[in-house]
Formats: C-alpha cells, sequence, structure tokens
C-alpha cells in the first residue's frame, strides 16, 4: 500500500540557527520564521487530517452482562461509522468480531479482497444500498490464518451475513454513512465486537484479509487498538 511520509519542524530549526546568526534583524527574521512555521503547521495539519479519514474505528455503545466487554453491538441495536465520499470509486474495508466464537476468531469483513466499492454515482435521490450480501465470515485463530467459513465449527453456526446483520450505506453531505444493524438470534446468535475500518482507491488486498497477529487479536478477544494501530501506520 502507499505510504505518505510526513516532514515537519525542519523550517523551525533552520530559523533558529538563522535568528542566532542575523542580531539586529532579529524582528524582520521572526516574523519570517513565524510565518513560514504556521505554513508548515498548516500543511502537515491538512495531511494528518486527510489521513485520519482514510480509516478510523467501528464503535458499538453496549457492554456485556458481565462487564468483559464493552463498545460492542447487541442483537437489536445497531453501529454507524462515517467514510468520506471520494469524486472517484473507493475501496470500503473493515473486521470486527463474530463475538460469540470466541477462541476460534471468527470475524465479518467485505466478501472481496478488494473490499466494497463505493462511487458516488449509487446515491442518487438519496438512495439507500444495502450491502449486506457483500460482507462474509472468516476466521483468524491465529497470526498465520485468515480464510473466509465455511461450514459450521460445533454447536457454532456458519451462515450468510443476512443470517446475522443487515448493512446499508447512505450518502449524508460529502460522507457515506455505513450502518450495521445487528439481527442475529436463535442459532445464529452472536454480539459484534468494534472494529476498524479504511479506505482506498485501489482494489488492492488489505488488513481485513491478510493474516496477522493484530488481526487475530480483534477476531478472538474484539479488542481493536492492536489492528486499528497497525492500518493507521499503514497510511500514513
Amino acid at each position: 500500500m502507499f505510504k505518505k511520509v510526513l516532514i515537519g519542524g525542519i523550517t523551525l530549526a533552520g530559523m533558529t540557527v538563522l535568528l542566532a546568526a542575523c542580531g539586529t534583524n532579529d524582528s524582520n527574521s521572526s516574523s519570517s520564521a513565524s510565518s513560514s512555521d504556521k505554513t508548515s503547521q498548516s500543511a502537515k495539519s491538512s495531511s494528518e487530517k486527510s489521513d485520519k479519514e482514510k480509516y478510523g474505528q467501528i464503535i458499538g455503545k453496549d457492554t456485556s452482562e458481565d462487564k468483559s466487554a464493552k463498545e460492542i453491538t447487541k442483537p437489536g441495536d445497531s453501529v454507524s461509522f462515517e467514510v468520506p465520499a471520494s469524486s472517484n470509486e473507493e475501496y470500503l474495508h473493515f473486521a470486527f468480531m463474530h463475538a460469540a466464537s470466541g477462541a476460534m476468531g471468527w470475524y465479518f469483513a467485505p466478501a472481496a479482497e478488494s473490499g466494497v466499492a463505493l462511487s458516488k454515482s449509487m446515491f442518487e435521490d438519496d438512495k439507500t444500498v444495502d450491502i449486506t450480501d457483500q460482507i462474509a465470515l472468516f476466521e483468524a485463530p491465529n497470526q498465520t490464518t485468515s480464510m473466509a467459513v465455511t461450514e459450521d465449527n460445533g454447536s457454532l453456526k456458519y451462515g450468510k451475513a443476512s443470517d446475522f446483520m443487515k448493512a446499508t450505506v447512505t450518502k449524508e453531505d460529502n460522507m457515506y454513512k455505513i450502518t450495521i444493524e445487528n439481527t442475529s438470534s436463535g442459532d445464529f446468535e452472536t454480539p459484534f465486537s468494534s472494529g476498524v475500518w479504511s479506505v482506498s482507491d485501489s482494489k488492492d488486498k488489505a488488513f481485513d484479509h491478510t493474516a496477522s497477529q493484530e488481526l487475530s487479536t480483534l477476531a478472538t478477544s474484539g479488542k481493536r487498538a492492536d489492528l486499528y494501530n497497525e492500518v493507521k501506520d499503514e497510511m500514513k
């Protein structure tokens, strides 16, 4: 994945040396340094904001009855997150845990390695787009595994995404709003953990289909911090 490198602080350090050498020109040099520094900080802030908008966290509002899991989405509830709408087609990636799977490490992600395709043309007349059938179950029980779930595992029932959820996208202003409703019940009942998302302008395989310790930690424990930090580092 293409990585952008931010370079900051060089202008300020250079101006410090110039101020020491100029003596009577302190006032003019100081003004120049301040202006240059503000420009540098403004450019850096803009770049950081742009990077941050390309990834984020999926955070539910519920807590398990035994208080062991926070920020989850229980059956009957929903969770939403927003993604910036690009003028070009872009591809949404995400991962969040099938919490009832425990150490088996089942998680939900886009069915395609390229992610869920989004474009402004999909949302004419304030249309709501259903993406449920573009989501599937995967498993990452360890750091070397990321593969599709295709069958039951003991009492744990495999199913299509529609057996667990309804996922929709709307376009509001210049953002895509993704809403995931937990509709699971009966044999399929499970909370969803919090998760991580990113968006890209390419069809490259991303973190949600790449085996890693960070993905396995999310899939087996519901803890998102390590995976979020991995995605943040990759997007810079």
